[in-house]
């Protein structure tokens, strides 16, 4: 039965480490908000792909952040109650590190499972839902990127738009004047209104005006006509852009295991070392998060944020080494979280004496 002193560490774990990981994923997240509306201004990412690739984004960001943040969330929370003596008088009543490994494990432990959930399933398939919209919409994205009020020219000058209006979803148009010298032919189109649409079989967009009028040849020559129309289609020759596949990180587990591709190998192998290495933090956290009473409570935060820098360089040194050849596959990460669990084991001795003692040991 879980004791009065266990749930309010745990809580205080909980506290410190929502609110550590909410701060770091709003600090990212607005980074990312900014790249990816840089990207829509510029044309490159269509605006209705926006979510999709925010939230593919923000999931696939939790997977590093939660280590971090539970990394430090028990470095926070342990520090404040070694700072407010609570901890001292605590183990001053027989009360050692296996009572404090208790409640960091309670909390731990799930959000391990909360981790590998993300990093096999969960954020590889935002990511892959994100690039379908993307790919979804790009076809259109050209062309809802023309401006209103405004002349704009496509195909190196020879197709120019003019618009009264412009919906928000980019799709429907109001005044519409076209300019088209594609053919050889100069013709030129006004219409009350238009709007896109994308062949289901071809994938082409066309542009539908309704009730214009369509001039074609120079004016002062024989051959000039004038054609009133109901509904008329304008292809809209766009760019040929090659549908890219999956990167590493969007392809499901499955395929990433039965690939021979020493990448695939690698990212697969990273995406099971990432629950791992929420465990190693949080067993180093505890003894990290010791300290002196003339010390502040944020004395280790420094010692522990170098010490995740460490960590996530190893990790990345090896997933390099992984995809070149350099490392054997069935080494891969496990020696990086070897070596943090020696220190933790060392840190710890620091603190207790030998390690057969731990229980009870303040």
């Amino acid at each position: 039965m879980t004791s009065i002193v266990q749930r309010y560490l745990v809580r205080e774990i909980l506290r410190s480490a929502s609110a550590t990981t909410l701060v770091l994923f709003v600090i990212l997240m607005s980074n990312t908000l900014g790249s990816l509306l840089s990207d829509i201004a510029g044309g490159d990412l269509p605006r209705a792909a926006l979510w999709p690739a925010l939230i593919g984004q923000a999931v696939s960001l939790l997977s590093m952040l939660l280590p971090l943040g539970l990394f430090l969330g028990v470095v926070f929370a342990f520090g404040r109650l070694y700072k407010d003596h609570e901890l001292v008088a605590l183990q001053a009543c027989g009360f050692g590190y296996d009572g404090l490994y208790r409640a960091v494990m309670t909390v731990a432990v799930p959000a391990s499972a909360l981790t590998a959930l993300i990093s096999l399933w969960a954020g590889p398939a935002a990511l892959q839902y994100a690039k379908g919209m993307i790919d979804l919409n790009r076809d259109v994205n050209q062309f809802a990127q023309l401006r209103p009020g405004h002349f704009n020219s496509l195909e190196g000058g020879n197709l120019v738009f003019y618009m009264q209006n412009l919906s928000a979803d980019g799709r429907r148009i109001e005044g519409v004047i076209v300019a088209d010298r594609r053919t050889g032919r100069e013709s030129m189109e006004v219409a009350r209104e238009g709007s896109t649409r994308i062949d289901p079989k071809s994938g082409d967009v066309f542009m539908e005006l309704g009730q214009g009028r369509r001039y074609e040849g120079r004016p002062g020559q024989q051959d000039y006509r004038i054609i009133g129309y109901e509904r008329h289609g304008i292809l809209l020759k766009k760019k040929k852009q090659r549908k890219r596949g999956l990167y590493v990180d969007e392809k499901p587990a499955r395929s990433l295991l039965s690939s021979n591709r020493r990448e695939d190998q690698a990212e697969f192998w990273w995406r099971i070392t990432l629950p791992l290495t929420l465990l190693v933090l949080a067993f180093l956290a505890t003894p990290l998060s010791w300290i002196s009473p003339r010390q502040g409570r944020y004395g280790k935060v420094g010692l522990a944020v170098f010490s995740f820098i460490v960590y996530l360089n190893l990790l990345g040194l090896s997933r390099s080494a992984l995809e070149t050849g350099r490392l054997p596959l069935w080494l891969n990460y496990w020696w990086v979280h070897v070596l943090f669990v020696v220190f933790a084991l060392w840190l710890l001795g620091r603190r207790i004496g030998p390690l057969w003692r731990v229980r009870g040991r303040a």
